[in-house]
């Protein structure tokens, strides 16, 4: 388990906040909370007016704790007094606890976990340093622990997986030996082997998989080598514009829509009608451009087998979350943004599908990519980890975040407290139970090196 704890430099005390633009160890004192995440007040002072303000919510806040029994950044409301009065805030409670559970039997980053029919989780594939991992094991919710079943044919770091209308679980592309693969293989749970399938037209990493309805899977974007751009000796990646839809019943790949721009480390959400929402990503503003985090969406229809273009997200964002709310709005929350995608976002807006627009919702208190989010029974978002990226510096997180929607007033998000292990490209899953299991991804902070992570969490919402 990976841990560093820092100390805030005004109130010598042990903290795990830093701000996001010096970098500087900061705790609950002394921390101002803005629409880019946490800054220390001489960051944030330049953009506070001289004159005295009048009571508003959408000025920064500075939160005051008693303590520091909760690690995580707790949730400000804004308590307005008579009309002569000053703004106060008060702290609330960090919702749910956390536990830790007993560690993956191999480490691993940038995985994937689903869970199975039976109610077990699957973790295949990933990677340690260097080293492309072609082994899988499952969580016991019986007997809390994991235990090694058959690997993967291939080893795969990166890559999608989905599970099949018949509980076999699909895997496709990904990465392995510095190269995007067109590769997929099928997991059978009750025969405990793996096949491997026809592999798609397309090498993609950085894409998305999503069951459609009728259980077939929409394959969309990623990167893939560009063979005319590499002949001359090097290997150069090209975004995809590609998408591809691969039917259980053959066992192969067919080719689908295109989308209008080529994105990868998107989104997508399938939509309670059956259209799945890809949003964001990175991909060239225009021909010929740099790759930059993007605000477009586009929307795939499966009846029609073509994307059309939806409403534009409020700021370009690349390796967020987007989560399908119970009356049928969009959450997406984080990721990175900036000109050339290195900094980390917290903004928040979801997507209605009934106005085909979009609309912010409050700001998370961390500014995070790389993170999870999983919706809960009770139709909250859970939002673990990830990473603060400023100006090339990264530092993995362990806190984490509750959004509670609320259609009138959008939502509103509170601390979740902290998982124990910072990382960032983890995977998270909804038990059957209604906890949320939270295992593996790397850990990185300033001047190091990532660390692959074998660290589970259980949250109790």
């Amino acid at each position: 388990m990976v841990t560093q704890t820092l100390r805030c430099e005004r109130h010598d005390e042990p903290t795990r906040l830093t701000c996001v633009d010096c970098d500087r160890p900061i705790c609950p004192k002394c921390m101002v909370r803005t629409e880019v995440g946490l800054k220390c007040e001489q960051c944030a002072a330049p953009a506070t007016s001289s004159v005295a303000p009048r009571r508003s919510s959408r000025l920064p806040l500075v939160l005051s704790l008693a303590g520091l029994a909760v690690l995580g950044v707790l949730a400000a409301v804004l308590l307005s007094g008579g009309s002569g009065g000053d703004d106060t805030t008060t702290a609330l409670p960090p919702v749910g606890t956390w536990s830790e559970m007993p560690n993956l039997a191999t480490i691993r980053g940038t995985t994937t976990a689903v869970v199975l029919s039976d109610g077990r989780v699957l973790a295949a594939g990933g990677g340690v340093g260097a080293i492309t991992l072609a082994a899988a094991e499952v969580y016991e919710p019986d007997s809390d622990g994991w235990s090694q079943v058959a690997p993967p044919s291939s080893a795969r770091r990166g890559h999608q997986a989905v599970v099949l209308d018949d509980g076999r679980v699909l895997v496709a592309g990904g990465l392995a030996e510095g190269r995007p693969l067109a590769s997929a293989e099928v997991y059978d749970p009750v025969a405990d082997s793996w096949q491997p399938v026809d592999p798609m037209a397309t090498p993609r990493l950085g894409h998305s998989l999503t069951r459609l309805p009728d259980g077939r899977v929409l394959a969309v974007g990623g990167s893939a080598i560009d063979a005319e751009a590499g002949a001359a000796g090097g290997q150069t990646l090209r975004t995809e514009a590609s998408a591809e839809v691969y039917d259980p019943e053959t066992a192969s790949w067919s080719a689908a829509g295109r989308m209008a721009s080529p994105r990868f480390e998107h989104s997508a959400t399938l939509l309670g009608d059956g259209r799945v929402l890809v949003a964001g990503g990175l991909g060239p503003l225009g021909e010929g451009a740099e790759l930059a985090p993007l605000r477009s969406t586009e929307i795939y229809d499966p009846a029609a087998d073509a994307f059309v273009t939806g409403g534009e997200l409020g700021e370009g964002r690349t390796n967020h979350t987007a989560t399908l709310l119970d009356e049928g709005r969009v959450l997406v929350a984080g990721g990175a943004g900036g000109e050339n995608g290195d900094l980390s976002l917290a903004s928040a807006e979801v997507f209605d599908p009934r106005q085909a627009g979009w609309s912010p919702v409050g700001a998370l208190a961390e500014a995070r990519t790389g993170h999870t989010a999983t919706g809960l029974d009770d139709g909250r978002v859970l939002v673990a980890g990830g990473e603060s990226a400023r100006r090339g510096s990264r530092r993995s997180l362990s806190t984490a975040e509750v959004f509670e929607p609320d259609r009138g007033s959008g939502g509103e998000w509170r601390s979740a407290g902290d998982m124990g292990c910072a990382r960032s490209e983890q995977a998270a899953v909804l038990l059957g139970d209604g906890n949320v299991l939270v295992m593996a991804g790397d850990a990185a902070f300033p001047g190091q090196a990532p660390v692959a992570q074998s660290c589970v969490a259980r949250y109790r919402p």
